[in-house]
């Protein structure tokens, strides 16, 4: 009895405040952790997927979450889904459908129930093979330190929790489970680790599950270290992160993963980030874009049209120290031009359209000057040039200015314009 009531001691400390929306299959570790929810005296609905991936077998774990419930005494919710239609509409695999629908379901039940949070029965083994998975696909410190506890949403009190405890506890307690036949075939990856990566390793390391859930704690101490850099650099915006955020920053990939936090940024959008934050540069996401300007990045609603470069611009009256340091300027976001001349805009490139480059005769495509330069896809699709409004181009801010408008001994008035660099 003793391990029952440690078992449930753990849990019962780990479970937050409020009813609660348990997530049960009919396995181990989700029967498990409605008997210990339940003995606890907590009030909680319990949700159901079936997926009818396995036939009978699915049909099975059905009847016997209806059972358990019963015999409990908790009301019970299912869902019926077409898998395979999702799949195919959304192009995802088998595991990431699943996992989108099952989520998408939990959330809007939670909502419509009241429940404080959604509770799934992750146990500690499950995160030692998330964080192999997240090791193995290419990943940073968060996806090193394996799942959240509880975010807030979702809640996992049994992430501290051996599979073979949870087995002892409903051992202790005679309550049923069911098996999943699935979970006994590698041909998935989470899987392969579990049946035949982990123990592969444990026949040289025995205690590597124990120390791999000490890393993930020293991870998690480092993360939060990190995070509290990252909050202090964000400041709460939410929609813009000014450019004095990510100067002299040690791991810009960090604030940017930090700040687009929950609009379904990749890693690879990242590290182009990091690489190509300069004015003019857009990244679509999931639900917005982030556009890159000279005050810092904004994000925008999907494809809203771009601002023109936040730049300085001021008209001087032409001095020959003035005309030494036009001369000398090499950087490609300061433009000195005559201001003598049709008035100017901020505009789009267009399809066909040529420009004088300074230093070579005659013209050439502007689309064929951005491609020498290197753009990333994201930078030539946010691209703004400066252009007279009779339609010549002046300037690519970070990449050519043309030959026309050049100061000269007959310059009365310059126009002089900075476009500040990260």
């Amino acid at each position: 009895m003793r391990i029952a009531e440690e078992f449930e001691y753990r849990v019962k400390n780990a479970l937050p405040d409020g009813r609660l929306l348990l997530c049960v299959s009919g396995g181990a570790d989700s029967v498990a952790l409605l008997h210990a929810c339940v003995r606890a005296g907590r009030e909680c609905v319990v949700a159901h997927c079936n997926f009818h991936l396995r036939g009978r077998e699915s049909e099975r774990d059905c009847r016997f979450v209806h059972w358990v419930c019963r015999c409990l005494g908790v009301a019970l919710h299912v869902a019926d889904f077409d898998v395979d239609a999702y799949m195919e509409a959304r192009g995802l695999s088998l595991e990431m459908a699943c996992r989108e629908l099952r989520y998408e379901w939990f959330g809007h039940l939670r909502e419509e129930l009241g429940c404080s949070r959604i509770v799934v029965a992750h146990n500690a083994d499950d995160d030692a093979e998330t964080m192999f998975l997240n090791l193995f696909r290419g990943t940073g410190l968060r996806g090193l330190c394996g799942m959240d506890i509880d975010n807030g949403v979702i809640a996992r009190p049994l992430l501290g929790v051996s599979r073979k405890d949870i087995e002892c506890y409903l051992q202790s307690i005679g309550a049923r489970h069911i098996v999943d036949s699935s979970n006994m075939s590698s041909d998935f990856r989470r899987n392969f680790i579990r049946n035949e990566l982990l123990p592969a390793i444990e026949t040289r390391w025995p205690g590597v599950r124990k120390a791999l859930a000490r890393t993930r704690m020293n991870l998690g101490d480092a993360l939060k270290i990190c995070d509290a850099e990252v909050s202090v650099r964000l400041d709460g915006k939410s929609d813009f992160l000014p450019v004095e955020a990510l100067s002299g920053c040690a791991a810009p990939a960090m604030v940017l993963h930090g700040f687009l936090q929950g609009h379904g940024v990749s890693d690879t959008q990242v590290r182009d980030m990091v690489r190509s934050l300069r004015p003019g540069a857009r990244w679509h996401l999931r639900d917005c874009d982030a556009v890159m300007c000279a005050d810092g990045l904004h994000l925008l609603a999907s494809g809203a049209a771009i601002s023109a470069p936040v730049a300085e611009c001021v008209v001087l009256p032409m001095t020959d120290s003035l005309k030494v340091e036009a001369e000398s300027n090499r950087d490609h976001y300061i433009l000195y031009m005559d201001a003598c001349g049709e008035d100017i805009e901020w505009r789009r490139p267009e399809k066909g359209e040529r420009m004088s480059p300074l230093g070579m005769r005659g013209t050439k495509l502007v689309s064929d000057i951005v491609r020498e330069a290197k753009l990333g896809p994201s930078e030539r699709s946010a691209l703004m040039l400066l252009a007279e409004c009779s339609g010549r181009v002046l300037w690519i801010p970070g990449v050519k200015r043309s030959s026309h408008r050049l100061l000269s001994d007959h310059t009365k008035s310059v126009i002089r314009i900075v476009i500040k660099k990260n």
